[in-house]
């Protein structure tokens, strides 16, 4: 059980900092004296490349971004129903 616990808390953070990341590429893209056209300022483009080379717009990095908090929101909700069931089963 205490692995499962682990394991839920290191993807909660993770989750968090890809959200992260992604809520700031979609705020740097709307600012245009950033760059000339849309820029990316993410460090998971620089070393993963998950946005790729083209065809990015800024409804495209609000639905990754968008996408990536409700992922958060259920990794989240998953730590917290193993935080209760440990609880639960430490008062018997």
């Amino acid at each position: 059980m205490i692995k499962l616990r682990v394991t839920a808390l290191i993807a909660l953070v993770i989750a968090v900092f890809v959200s992260i990341d992604f809520g700031l590429n979609f705020g740097f893209s709307l600012i245009p004296e950033l760059q000339d056209g849309i820029g990316s300022h993410s460090i998971l483009q620089s070393l993963f490349g998950v946005f790729g080379d083209r065809g990015w717009s800024w409804a495209r990095f609000f639905y990754a971004f968008q996408r990536s908090l409700w992922v958060t929101f259920a990794v989240f909700a998953v730590n917290v129903l193993l935080y209760v069931r440990a609880e639960i089963g430490r008062k018997k």
